[in-house]
């Protein structure tokens, strides 16, 4: 029993060392930026971290997003490498490694979705100087809903106390966020109609206004100008899950390949559609199912089911969920492909080559993780070579308010 006992004791002792030595390391970075939101999350971070790198501040920065980087400059980043599951204890390592690089800055993806893991993370490990909430939208329901209300209070739990917040949320779910800032706290609302046309060509990839003017808001704070700031994000490398558009010409067609595996909620998902779908008269969906996301199959069968195209082609584990679900809600059954269970990407490309006329707008959606990205990466071969010819486009977005 006693022994037991000085186990528990040089474990309790052993922590409490370990979490001094981490709040004396988040001293030495003077500026601490953390990222949340629905989507978005990854994108803004390393716009953010472009921008305030032009600026001449040493920044480095970690995305948790399709794949967990370590970004240290505008060309170099590393893999987050994890023994087990995701775990937000490995933002100690990140902190740590920031120091390792005399980071003068940290950009950090906020990686819990348990609300009160939030909470742990905001206030315990990263003690945000600037904290930003890039939007509330319906994803992650089972974690932080039921309803998207919910998802709002589960993200205000990285609110800064004290410092600054920025948000680019204009819609329901602000009233949440404004009432759950503290007074200490100022509130930035950015607007991506402040963002030109014009700038945002200078991206090699497509890009929303809504992620610049919010990564523009947090780098004028830290006193970096706009075309400075601006012209570092340009020159980044995007997050892998960015969206885009892969041109394939092959046996005499043209395929217009939009890759949005990453945007997952139904929100998201609708305004890439609406931003591509003038692109051609003829569209193909690919859906991309997963086996343990059975909920998010009906979900897009329910967002799909709605839309004008000609085909619509389900790939993935257990297709026949969102199959079923998409004929309950009046898909005609010949308008639907089964090109489930893992089959090989060849044989996806093939018979989508097949169905398409001369020239077709190829929506893929759904799930990116595992079988997606092998997908993609075939239709991106194609474009490349072996006969065909390929290009990545970049796409001009025109956003409102």
């Amino acid at each position: 029993m006693l022994f037991i006992l000085l186990l528990v004791l040089l474990f309790v002792g052993f922590g409490l060392a370990e979490y001094a030595l981490h709040r004396r390391n988040l001293a030495l970075i003077p500026v601490r930026v953390q990222v949340n939101g629905t989507r978005g999350k990854s994108s803004v971070t390393r716009l953010i971290a472009a921008g305030l790198r032009a600026g001449g501040t040493r920044v480095v920065a970690k995305v948790t997003g399709t794949n967990p980087r370590f970004i240290i400059s505008d060309t170099e980043e590393h893999p987050v490498r994890r023994l087990g599951k995701a775990n937000i204890l490995e933002e100690l390592r990140m902190v740590r490694l920031a120091n390792r690089y005399r980071a003068e800055a940290l950009v950090i993806e906020c990686m819990a979705l348990v609300p009160e893991y939030q909470r742990v993370e905001n206030r315990m490990l990263i003690r945000p100087t600037h904290g930003v909430i890039t939007n509330v939208r319906a994803d992650h329901l089972d974690v932080m809903g039921p309803t998207v209300s919910d998802v709002a209070k589960a993200l205000s739990q990285t609110i800064p106390h004290r410092g600054l917040f920025f948000t680019a949320e204009r819609g329901r779910e602000f009233q949440t966020l404004r009432s759950r800032t503290p007074h200490e706290t100022v509130l930035t609302v950015t607007n991506p109609g402040t963002v030109r046309d014009e700038e945002m060509t200078g991206f090699g990839y497509i890009e929303h206004k809504e992620n610049v003017a919010l990564a523009l808001a947090v780098c004028s704070s830290l006193g970096v100008g706009r075309q400075e700031a601006l012209a570092g994000m340009q020159r980044s490398l995007p997050d892998s899950g960015a969206m885009r558009l892969i041109r394939v010409e092959d046996q005499g067609k043209v395929l217009e390949l939009v890759n949005t595996l990453a945007a997952n909620d139904p929100d998201s998902v609708s305004m890439l559609w609406q931003m591509v779908r003038a692109r051609s008269e003829e569209r193909i969906v690919l859906v991309n199912c997963r086996r343990d996301r059975t909920d998010r199959s009906r979900q897009l069968a329910e967002l799909v089911s709605s839309w004008e195209c000609s085909h619509i082609v389900a790939t993935g584990g257990l297709p026949r969920v969102f199959l079923r679900r998409a004929q309950e809600l009046g898909v005609p059954k010949d308008k639907l492909t089964d090109l489930g269970e893992d089959r090989p990407p060849v044989e996806v490309y093939k018979r989508v080559l097949g169905l398409a006329g001369k020239q077709a707008l190829v929506f893929a959606t759904g799930n990116t993780v595992g079988y997606g990205e092998t997908l993609i990466a075939y239709f991106q071969s194609r474009g490349e070579g072996r006969g065909a010819r390929g290009l990545s486009l970049c796409l001009r977005l025109n956003y409102g308010d």
